[in-house]
């Protein structure tokens, strides 16, 4: 090749590489400009959360604070129907032992609860009723008597 080509290869050359580094210059401009705006969205996004959670966070204190006092409460009442219920379960041992007690009370008389009322079945009230009339009868004049000497 000759000189002229060789230089005007050169000189190609050159323009090329300024035209290439014109091209790298831009690209790093454009490349720098969305890193700035990505930079800025990370940033504004880190800031929505940085106050969302010192919003949120109070909030979800307090809540974990009244759910921990209601599940006390709860677990007092719990303790406290637990109570009743043994107390209960006392009542009800007590009154099926009072309910043994009176059916065997029923069971061991019922022998001689049976023979009163057949005896008392067996009582002549008519019979009784004209002995005690008679006895009236028969005392009458002796209170007569004894109202005249005694007052």
């Amino acid at each position: 090749m000759s000189e002229l080509e060789k230089m005007s290869n050169e000189e190609l050359n050159d323009k090329d590489t300024k035209e290439i580094l014109k091209e790298l210059l831009e690209f790093e401009k454009r490349e720098a400009k969305y890193q700035k705006v990505t930079s800025i969205l990370i940033f504004c996004l880190v800031l929505i959360m940085g106050i969302v959670s010192f919003m949120i966070v109070p909030v979800a204190v307090q809540t974990l604070t009244t759910a921990n006092a209601t599940i006390v409460q709860a677990q007092e009442a719990l303790a406290k129907i637990t109570d009743e219920m043994e107390s209960i379960n006392g009542m009800v041992s007590s009154i099926t032992e009072t309910s043994n007690s009176v059916n065997k009370m029923v069971n061991d008389n019922a022998a001689d609860l049976t023979t009163s009322v057949q005896n008392l079945n067996s009582i002549d009230f008519e019979g009784l009723n004209k002995a005690i009339r008679d006895l009236q009868d028969a005392v009458a004049p002796m209170a007569k008597v004894g109202r005249l000497f005694g007052g």
